[in-house]
């Protein structure tokens, strides 16, 4: 089961500057995003529970990398009527003190939690799918993802044609749009196949989760 990701804006974010403890939503029920997913009510009881069972949280990334350090350590999560409610410190590594000196600025004002959808529904009313159970993997400080958008409408462009881009083509795209490193775009490219889309056609968007945002 792939892991997909939701971008949003960090709604009522409070820090305590002496210790360090922060506040957040993660992430918000009713908002669809541009893959037209919406997180509905109820959609994170599960996971809440299922971490709570195992003594676990999901891991705090900075932009989905699991290859590096975590930056800080979930302590709590919860589910109201506006969303995932969340409480967090951030390590006092350099990059914990980097993200925690830009969101103090202001310059870091979005979360995307990592997730794997349990029960989904298209809701044929508001034209967008409808995520009624899903499993916060991970919950990551991002920049505003409107890179991985752009390149997001490009694929369905090119699926849409009947065609895939070559492995080529989509290095282009990484480095380009995404503007991934020559390594990390390669490292993405090395997993894509690039056959007629008749045989490979979900690929494309099984790879979009190892995007960085």
């Amino acid at each position: 089961m792939s892991l997909k990701y939701m971008v949003v804006p960090a709604t009522n974010f409070k820090m305590d500057v002496e210790t360090g403890l922060f506040t957040a939503y993660a992430n918000t029920k009713n908002f669809i995003d541009h893959v037209k997913d919406r997180a509905v009510d109820g959609c994170y009881l599960n996971s809440i529970s299922k971490h709570k069972v195992a003594k676990t949280m999901p891991k705090m990334f900075w932009s989905h990398n699991p290859y590096e350090l975590p930056v800080g350590a979930w302590k709590s999560m919860d589910e109201d009527a506006k969303g995932l409610l969340m409480s967090g410190k951030l390590s006092k590594t350099t990059m914990g003190k980097d993200i925690e000196i830009l969101a103090d600025d202001g310059a870091l004002d979005s979360f995307s939690i990592g997730y794997q959808t349990i029960k989904e529904k298209w809701n044929q009313l508001k034209g967008c799918n409808d995520l009624i159970d899903i499993h916060v993997k991970e919950v990551s400080w991002v920049n505003f993802a409107c890179n991985e958008e752009s390149l997001l409408q490009e694929m369905k462009s090119a699926l849409r044609n009947g065609e895939l881009p070559t492995k080529r083509e989509f290095e282009k795209l990484l480095r380009g749009s995404m503007q991934l490193s020559k390594s990390q775009a390669q490292n993405i490219v090395a997993r894509y196949d690039d056959s007629p889309i008749e045989t490979k056609s979900d690929d494309i968007f099984d790879l979009m989760a190892l995007l960085p945002q």
